[in-house]
């Protein structure tokens, strides 16, 4: 699948931008409109914003009472949207406020839309770069720094690109592989049903089964959607994008 940029940009930038416009700028201002279903929702912050899950899922009469799941290395943390609260957060029970946390761009989470309408959430802010672009880039470079501590966590794409992993700069070539990639499974109702546990092995392709045996096609995820990696390799893995 073409890798694609998926921001609306505002009047400061293109409407549109692709891996082929001829934009040289670390400070593309626009925003990314990411559907919220009824029920359990995969997110992941597609752009600097200030990020703050306020941010990216703003306190007020759309939202508040809506839930949070964000991993901790071990479990969820769970969290509720209240614009009561000085914080506009508070606790599973919303009882008492709790700091807003910090969703970096390539950080992915489980919101719970309990409204009971579907609805999109609108992440604006800046397109990340760790690097002005050189060569036949037009925008730079992100890096997502997958780390062993924890071994397992909730990531998604720092620039806002929807399509495979492959053609987003996963490293399916070799340097990851036998780690394992676990995309969420939530049906039509809403609800989180399990995961489909992937391999990276590059001797089949760049993604087998569960069980390393079967090669599996490139993963494809939306702009703005997570997945788990379980990194085993005993030093950090470097996810590298390019614009």
């Amino acid at each position: 699948m073409r890798k694609t940029l998926l921001i609306a940009a505002s009047a400061m930038a293109a409407s549109i931008i692709s891996s082929q416009a001829g934009v040289y700028s670390q400070n593309i201002v626009g925003y990314v409109n990411i559907p919220a279903a009824k029920g359990v929702n995969n997110i992941a912050n597609p752009l600097d914003d200030g990020n703050s899950l306020t941010n990216i899922v703003p306190p007020g009469s759309t939202w508040d009472y809506t839930q949070v799941n964000i991993w901790n290395g071990t479990g969820f943390t769970t969290l509720t949207i209240d614009s009561s609260m000085s914080t506009g957060v508070a606790d599973i029970n919303d009882v008492t406020a709790v700091p807003s946390p910090t969703i970096k761009p390539g950080q992915a989470f489980f919101f719970f839309n309990n409204t009971g309408v579907s609805n999109v959430l609108t992440c604006a802010g800046t397109v990340h770069v760790d690097a002005a672009a050189t060569g036949s880039q037009t925008v730079g470079t992100a890096t997502n720094a997958m780390g062993t501590t924890p071994a397992e966590n909730f990531y998604g794409s720092v620039l806002p690109l929807g399509g495979t992993l492959g053609s987003e700069g996963f490293p399916t070539n070799g340097p990851a592989d036998y780690t394992q990639v676990s995309v969420p499974n939530i049906n039509a109702a809403g609800n989180l049903t399990g995961y489909t546990v992937y391999t990276v092995d590059s001797t089949l392709g760049g993604f087998a089964d569960i069980n390393d045996t079967i090669p599996k096609p490139d993963i494809a995820l939306p702009v703005g959607q997570g997945f788990f990696f379980f990194n085993n390799l005993g030093h950090t893995l470097y996810w590298v994008q390019s614009l």
